[in-house]
């Protein structure tokens, strides 16, 4: 069983994603805001992190290069709207480890 954050506001996706994530025995904890996602992962440990890109209060690039400058090795996808090339390297280029698009298919 994986400890998964994911830091994502649209609700419905929300609902989506961490219902099936439970289903497979996972556990996941939510936060619709980049600066709540950051302060959570400064105290606590996870095994993944599904991000956002577009969040209130932080985005999700800026959590990622904070949480990678502070020496954070935990697994992050990007799961996103944004979708061009150069949207997709520049986060992987920032640390995330694997980077989908919306929409998808679980």
């Amino acid at each position: 069983m994986a400890k998964i954050l994911f830091v994502e506001d649209d609700a419905d996706l929300v609902f989506t994603v961490s219902e099936f994530l439970k289903s497979e025995q996972h556990q996941v904890e939510h936060f619709s805001d980049g600066r709540e996602g950051l302060d959570r992962l400064i105290c606590c440990q996870y095994d993944l992190i599904i991000l956002d890109w577009s969040l209130p209060g932080l985005s999700g690039m800026n959590l990622l290069q904070e949480f990678r400058s502070r020496g954070g090795k935990t697994p992050i996808l990007f799961l996103t709207g944004k979708s061009s090339i150069a949207d997709k390297e520049s986060g992987l280029d920032a640390g995330a480890d694997d980077y989908l698009t919306k929409p998808f298919e679980l």
